[in-house]
C-alpha cells in the first residue's frame, strides 16, 4: 500500500493512495483509507504514480537501448521489432517488470498465426495478406500510399488480424483522412513533426515509438509541437492506446482489478492542460475533475523515475 502522493487514475482523479496485491491493483483512494487498511503503508513523499509507458515500436539493433535501460526509463512494455534472435534476446534480458511483445521479421511468404513484422516493400509484393498480427514498417510517403492501397483490398482481414503500421516519417496531411478511415493502428514518433490533432480527429488509432530516452519527452513533443494534442491524449497514446494496438484493450490504466503496472516519478508539479489549440495553457484548478499530469513546458525538467 502506498499513500502520500498522487495517482493517475480516471477512477478517482483526486486519488493520493494505491494498493496492490497478487499483481493487481486492489485499492485507489485517499491517504486516510489507505492507512486504515494498512498501518504499514509506504509514504510516497508527494511522488507521482502512473501506469508504465509502452515503447510501441522499438527496432532492436545495435543502437537500441537495452532492456535494463528501457525499464530504468519508465517503460514497462516494449513492442520489439527485429530478427527472431534479436527479439528473443531482448526478452531474455528483460528485468522483472518489463514485458516484451515480439514482432520478429516475417519472410516474404504468407505465414500462419502469430505476430511478425515486415517491410512495406515486402508486403506490397505478397500475393495474399498473411494470417498474422503484422507490424508493417513504412518509411516514406510513397510506401504509405502503396501499403494503404494494398490493405484496402481486404481491410476486414487486416483489421481482424490486428495489422499495424510503424511510420518512420512525418505523416503528410494528404494521408490523414486515409489513415483515419483505414481502421489500422499506427505507431509514430512525435519527435518528428506530426499532425497529431488532425489524426485523432480523423479517428486514427495512434501510439508512440520513442527516439528520446525519456518517455515523457515524447508526451511533451506531442503536446507542444505543431498539430499538438492535449497532455491526457498524449499520455494515453504512450500507454493505453499502445496496449490496444497489441491486442490488450484493458492495459495501461490504474484501477481496481487492473494489472499493477505502476511506475513512480519525481515531478515538479501536476497540472491540467487547457484545451486551447492556440496556446500551451495550463491549469491547476482541481474543479476540472481531470487527473493532473506533470507540467511539460520546455523550460521544466522532465519527471525522473523513482524505485517503488
Amino acid at each position: 500500500m502506498y499513500f502520500g502522493g498522487d495517482v493517475y487514475s480516471s477512477v478517482d482523479p483526486f486519488a493520493t493512495a494505491l494498493g496492490c496485491a497478487d499483481g493487481k491493483v486492489s485499492f485507489i483512494g485517499s491517504d486516510e483509507a489507505a492507512k486504515a487498511l494498512d498501518p504499514d503503508a509506504i509514504d510516497l513523499g508527494e511522488d507521482f504514480l502512473t501506469p508504465g509507458f509502452v515503447h510501441a515500436g522499438l527496432i532492436v539493433n545495435d543502437s537500441a537501448p537495452t532492456a535494463a535501460d528501457l525499464y530504468a526509463q519508465g517503460f514497462t512494455h516494449v513492442h520489439a521489432i527485429g530478427t527472431a534472435e534479436a527479439v528473443a534476446q531482448l526478452a531474455a534480458d528483460a528485468p522483472d517488470g518489463l514485458s516484451v511483445v515480439d514482432y520478429p521479421q516475417q519472410p516474404t511468404e504468407s505465414g500462419e498465426a502469430g505476430r511478425a513484422s515486415i517491410a512495406a516493400a515486402d508486403l506490397i509484393r505478397l500475393d495474399e495478406l498473411p494470417a498474422l498480427s503484422l507490424f508493417i514498417l513504412v518509411d516514406s510517403d510513397e510506401q504509405l500510399t502503396a501499403v494503404l492501397e494494398t490493405l484496402s483490398a481486404d481491410a476486414a482481414h487486416a483489421q481482424s488480424h490486428g495489422y499495424r503500421l510503424r511510420l518512420d516519417l512525418a505523416v503528410p496531411a494528404t494521408q490523414v483522412e486515409l489513415l483515419g478511415r483505414s481502421g489500422i493502428a499506427i505507431t509514430l514518433d512525435p519527435a518528428q513533426p506530426q499532425p497529431l490533432a488532425q489524426l485523432l480527429a480523423a479517428g486514427a488509432q495512434v501510439s508512440f515509438s520513442h527516439s528520446d530516452p525519456s518517455p515523457w519527452a515524447a508526451v511533451r513533443n506531442a503536446v507542444v509541437g505543431d498539430g499538438g494534442i492535449g497532455a491526457r491524449a498524449a499520455f494515453n497514446a504512450a500507454t493505453r492506446f499502445a496496449h490496444r494496438a497489441a491486442g490488450n484493450p484493458e492495459g495501461g490504466v490504474l484501477a481496481p482489478g487492473a494489472d499493477a503496472d505502476i511506475v513512480r516519478w519525481k515531478v515538479e508539479r501536476l497540472v491540467v492542460q487547457v484545451a486551447d489549440p492556440r496556446v500551451a495553457a495550463w491549469s491547476t484548478d482541481p474543479r476540472s475533475g481531470t487527473p493532473g499530469l506533470p507540467e511539460l513546458s520546455p523550460d521544466v525538467a522532465l519527471p525522473t523515475r523513482v524505485e517503488l
